[in-house]
């Protein structure tokens, strides 16, 4: 029996970011697992042609890291998201990946890290750890792409468990049901006209120069916040810079 094991990111250009996360991430996950073969995949067709464009570094999709682990020998495989929730995308990549999973011995798919109630709790509990002196008795913001049907009872979930740590915490989307301007008319409503917010965004990888739409989008719900009469404070980073959310995404590596 040998082990392979595929880490599954949109993908980035900006090697320092990628340095404090990703291959952070990689190196964790060799600590534990010392006899695995390790590599990571890149979801993003465009991320993977720049890369190739500036550096000369071929970093394989999901499928071709999947044929590559086979053509070296292994036979139980296990696929780890950095996803947040189970959206669109995540859904395609497990279809491409059950497509030729029949190649290997087992082939195990790690889930996103908000999946279940008990997810939504764990992941509260590492926010607070995070972020409590950053904020105080501030606002904290958490915003996530999001789509229409995209994780909404475990991000719902997740906010009432975030708001037993810190009792204004909010999470908001870009898309869907969530957006940013039915948080900001809860706060009005709530009284909360004014003052400081915290926003954070949660990807694994994130930040100005990044290619995720979710960093793209940042900067508007900055402008979006200070034009309704808040200060916002903005740490522009993604999850994976952080101990406490690398810790979770390794747990779901031993529950997959």
């Amino acid at each position: 029996m040998k082990d392979g094991i595929i880490v599954v990111n949109h993908g980035t250009v900006n090697l320092e970011a990628r340095q404090r996360t990703l291959d952070e991430f990689v190196l964790s996950i060799g600590d534990r697992f010392e006899e695995a073969d390790i590599a990571c995949a890149y979801t993003d067709s465009n991320v993977r042609k720049a890369l190739r464009d500036i550096t000369g570094e071929r970093v394989q999709n999901v499928k071709a890291a999947m044929l590559s682990m086979k053509e070296r020998g292994i036979s139980h495989l296990t696929v780890v998201t950095t996803d947040i929730i189970e959206d669109e995308s995540n859904m395609r990549m497990r279809e491409e990946i059950s497509s030729i999973a029949s190649l290997f011995t087992e082939v195990k798919v790690s889930k996103p890290l908000i999946s279940s109630l008990s997810d939504a709790e764990v992941t509260a509990r590492a926010v607070y750890g995070a972020f409590k002196e950053t904020v105080g008795e501030d606002i904290l913001i958490l915003v996530a792409e999001g789509a229409k049907n995209d994780g909404v009872e475990e991000m719902g979930a997740f906010e009432k468990a975030m708001k037993g740590f810190m009792k204004d915490s909010h999470v908001a989307t870009l898309k869907g049901e969530r957006r940013l301007y039915k948080v900001i008319k809860e706060l009005k409503n709530a009284g909360m006209h004014s003052g400081r917010i915290v926003l954070v965004p949660l990807e694994f990888v994130a930040g100005e120069e990044i290619e995720n739409e979710l960093s793209r989008e940042y900067a508007g719900l900055v402008a979006r916040l200070e034009e309704d009469g808040y200060t916002v404070e903005t740490l522009f980073k993604g999850l994976g810079e952080y101990d406490e959310f690398q810790r979770l995404f390794l747990r779901h590596i031993y529950s997959a």
